[in-house]
């Protein structure tokens, strides 16, 4: 990693966890159990860690998990003891979304990686994979659910030296894959062509109808933006239906 690194301390003495609250209850007696003594923190941005003293960043260890926060690198170079990512999707799928681009490309496998984080979003080192079998009709939903599950177990299966082992995990062989999944190719399949072909925008509603938290689906070909509804529409609104699916145009 580029730039000034602190000094390594002896033992890693704190633990970030960069994930949501529902998650961290259930890391954080993995982490305890293998060490019993460990400050460990919970925060849901990295902006959180600005307000840290360096001492506790220095000597210890950031843990993404399941995050899509972009951590900067003068963030990921405080800490003495690396940061980690335990990253919802397998190193063939690296980039923004994957858990969206997979229900869309109807995967019958998927995974989860172990990897040092760096400057470069999923470039870092992998430490571990894990992979699992899907139906490949899986809905948004029930794949994050089968991918968090399979996250917590190779979270657990590295929880000791997460825990425990100082400087920097060893690393495995294995390289990202080369097709990087962007915040372009998402809002791309947001633009919905008026003539669409049913199956497809079913398809497209499945995997990128909840939106990736920035983009917020549909923009309509004559650039008319709406909005999936599940709801009828009032008197009020205006509306366009394709294929029998209903959509409302943002105010």
């Amino acid at each position: 990693m580029a730039g000034h690194q602190p000094p390594v301390a002896q033992q890693v003495t704190s633990i970030i966890l960069l994930t949501e609250p529902g998650h961290a209850e259930r890391l954080i007696p993995l982490l305890l159990a293998h060490k019993n003594d460990l400050i460990v923190i919970q925060i849901n941005h990295p902006n959180e860690l600005l307000d840290f003293p360096e001492s506790l960043l220095s000597s210890g260890r950031l843990i993404s998990f399941g995050s899509r926060q972009y951590v900067p690198e003068d963030i990921l170079q405080q800490f003495g003891h690396g940061c980690y990512e335990v990253r919802f999707g397998p190193a063939d799928y690296p980039g923004w979304a994957a858990l969206n681009f997979a229900v869309y490309n109807q995967v019958k496998q998927f995974g989860v990686v172990l990897h040092e984080m760096l400057k470069v979003i999923d470039s870092g080192p992998i430490i571990a994979t894990r992979h699992f079998s899907c139906t490949g009709h899986e809905t948004l939903k029930e794949l994050t659910d089968l991918t968090a599950n399979e996250a917590l177990a190779l979270f657990a299966d590295h929880a000791l030296a997460l825990a425990t082992q100082t400087g920097r995990l060893a690393a495995t062989a294995q390289a990202w894959g080369q097709h990087l999944y962007t915040k372009w190719q998402f809002t791309s399949f947001c633009v919905i062509p008026s003539d669409i072909d049913k199956q497809e925008l079913h398809r497209r509603i499945g995997a990128f109808g909840e939106g990736d938290g920035q983009t917020r689906p549909f923009m309509i070909s004559d650039n008319r933006v709406f909005i999936y509804q599940a709801k009828p529409l009032t008197e009020h609104q205006d509306g366009l239906v394709l294929h029998d699916l209903l959509f409302a145009a943002r105010k």
